[in-house]
């Protein structure tokens, strides 16, 4: 069975397919969240530390770090998240870029192993985001698009799959550095999107036997409640073979969807961890 380990300061996460699901926290995210690009514009790295600690205190295995698109550069601000977040956590960090030397940058101050959000399949990209990740001992994502694209059916993105598992195999990878990403389209524009990426996923696992990540959150785009929809497709996604989903756990809809698929699926034995995680939510919740 494919296993991706992945290290933080202290913790070390090990992803096996049909084991259980993982979550990589999205909060620290300057692209995605205003209040991250704010923060960092004003140099308030605290606030960035404090929401990687919400984020692994509601579940998260790894916390995702994001930095670009900001006045400040991203070759200056990715470092300095990742020295900050990670001396506030002990798990281990996914780190996205734009610049590639921003990347360099950062996995030369990350501790532990990380995951490198991410290489995909276009000619130019591959083969350097690769050996930068290599350079560092980083597990990598690999997003399921080539030169042409995203492809439209699973069978296409399995494709692009098998060329991207190949070329990260010449640079000295084994299939266990590489999580593939299924691409989660929104389905409120394209209504085969959910389907396809479903289908993807079992792909992914039947062929390849590999870990699987998707950006979950972006089913619900541009829909009303979204993390109902989203809380949703998280089930689904599991159940389709999803090893790692990049979501907020600091959202009850979606920790409980998640840690409700495992026990469902026998992912979680006797429902241990779903009794751990309520015994800790009615502790907090009759604190004074």
């Amino acid at each position: 069975m494919t296993k991706t380990v992945l290290r933080g300061r202290k913790r070390e996460v090990e992803l096996t397919p049909g084991k259980r699901t993982y979550i990589i926290g999205e909060r620290c995210n300057a692209l995605g969240y205003q209040a991250v690009r704010e923060a960092v514009e004003r140099g308030d790295w605290d606030l960035i530390a404090s929401r990687a600690v919400a984020q692994v205190a509601a579940g998260a295995d790894v916390v995702n770090v994001n930095m670009v698109g900001m006045q400040v550069p991203e070759r200056e601000a990715l470092p300095r998240a990742v020295e900050r977040i990670a001396a506030a956590v002990d798990a281990p960090l996914s780190l996205d870029f734009g610049d590639l030397a921003a990347l360099e940058a950062a996995l030369a101050v990350v501790p532990g192993r990380a995951l490198v959000n991410s290489v995909n399949g276009e000619t130019k990209k591959l083969g350097p985001t690769l050996q930068v990740a290599r350079r560092y001992n980083a597990a990598v994502i690999a997003l399921l698009c080539d030169d042409r694209g995203i492809p439209d059916t699973a069978a296409g993105r399995l494709r692009v799959a098998e060329v991207i598992a190949q070329r990260a195999d010449a640079e000295g990878f084994e299939l266990g550095d590489v999580v593939f990403d299924g691409v989660c389209l929104g389905v409120g524009t394209n209504s085969t999107a959910g389907q396809t990426t479903l289908d993807t996923c079992r792909l992914l696992r039947q062929h390849l036997g590999a870990n699987v990540m998707l950006g979950a959150s972006n089913a619900s785009f541009g829909l009303p409640r979204r993390r109902t929809l989203d809380a949703a497709y998280l089930v689904l996604a599991i159940g389709a073979g999803m090893t790692i989903a990049l979501t907020d756990p600091t959202l009850p809809a979606l920790k409980w969807s998640l840690l409700s698929a495992d026990c469902c699926l026998g992912y979680d034995a006797h429902g241990l961890r779903y009794i751990r995680a309520y015994r800790e939510w009615t502790r907090v919740e009759t604190a004074p």
